[in-house]
């Protein structure tokens, strides 16, 4: 091996680092990239892929001083973005808005700005947080116009905080930005049934978007649906429409289990209760935790005779709820943790 032969060389030790580094092999990485980060004397490029697969092997205090040891000799934002990942892993909310604020200071990147806005916006949960991360989306959106991360983030942030019209304007543009973004449609449709007073405009929203992206699993679902909320599910209106607009759906996105369980509502509506339980299947296979399909599955295997299922299909209802139970247990403790 070449590190063998030329043991003093931080390159080559810093190069096999770097390979353990990509193949996601944190230990055997930060072995090799201490080995090379104290034969380079501080390399720069090292120290801080050194501290990341500290980060990354769960070692945050080795981490954090890597990264002060580094700051010592050069301040940078990417120094401080890091610094701020840590502290929300340590789960030092506030410090690591610190961190993140002070890396967008020093080095106003896209990344940086939108690392910002984003970790803001996750913990909404602290007086302020959610009007700083809209401010910050605000800003990154001017300085960087045809950022499509950024616009899905600015509508995101809009539609947390209630502030539903400009959330719509702002999440249709994003489609414009990118139309094969799926997460932007999928808040229009969110916000479609948080908000009664913007139906209307969604659905016009939805058709337009569904006509001038046609391949466009997400606008083709969503107005699908919003076609099935304005009469096709209660009044049985434009079923073909609906029926023909979800398997495009499907076509353009077979990894995505919601177009498959619609369209079993659909065909149970109809009566159609072998396709409506191939439909729920699929969906079930591809989300297998997604509750409501197994529910249905039980109701149309008990609606066709078969009991053996439906008992199967209730079983495993019972058992995403109470998976779903403890998960939410535990994260309440989590937060009582938190908050001591």
């Amino acid at each position: 091996m070449a590190v063998e032969q030329e043991p003093g060389s931080f390159q080559r030790v810093g190069a096999l680092g770097e390979y353990y580094l990509r193949q996601e092999k944190w230990r055997e990485s930060v072995s090799w990239l201490s080995k090379a980060n104290a034969l380079s004397g501080g390399d720069a490029s090292i120290g801080y892929d050194l501290s990341f697969a500290f980060m990354q092997a769960g070692e945050l205090e080795n981490a954090k001083r890597q990264i002060e040891q580094m700051m010592s000799r050069s301040d940078s934002g990417r120094l401080h973005n890091l610094l701020g990942e840590i502290a929300d892993r340590r789960a030092d909310y506030l410090e690591a808005a610190k961190e993140y604020h002070r890396a967008a200071e020093l080095d106003p990147s896209e990344s940086n700005i939108f690392d910002l806005a984003t970790f803001l916006l996750q913990h909404k949960k602290y007086v302020g947080f959610v009007d700083e991360s809209i401010k910050f989306f605000r800003y990154g959106v001017a300085q960087y116009p045809r950022s499509s991360q950024m616009m899905v983030g600015l509508g995101v942030a809009l539609y947390a905080s209630e502030k539903y019209d400009e959330a719509v304007r702002v999440l249709c543009a994003a489609v414009d930005l990118d139309p094969t973004d799926r997460r932007p449609v999928e808040f229009l449709g969110r916000a479609r049934k948080v908000s009664p007073e913007l139906a209307v405009e969604v659905d016009k929203r939805l058709q337009d978007l569904a006509e001038r992206y046609p391949d466009n699993a997400a606008t083709t679902y969503y107005y699908a649906f919003s076609l099935w909320q304005r009469g096709g599910g209660e009044e049985g209106k434009n079923l073909s429409q609906i029926e023909e607009l979800l398997h495009r759906a499907e076509t353009r996105a077979p990894g995505w289990y919601e177009p498959h369980y619609q369209l079993g509502v659909l065909y149970e509506s109809e009566k159609r209760y072998p396709d409506a339980i191939r439909e729920m299947r699929e969906a079930a296979k591809i989300e297998p935790e997604f509750a409501p399909a197994h529910f249905r599955l039980a109701i149309l295997y008990g609606r066709t005779g078969d009991k053996a299922k439906a008992a199967l299909e209730s079983a495993a209802v019972q058992r995403i709820k109470n998976q779903d139970r403890k998960d939410d247990t535990g994260q309440n403790d989590a937060e009582k943790q938190e908050n001591r």
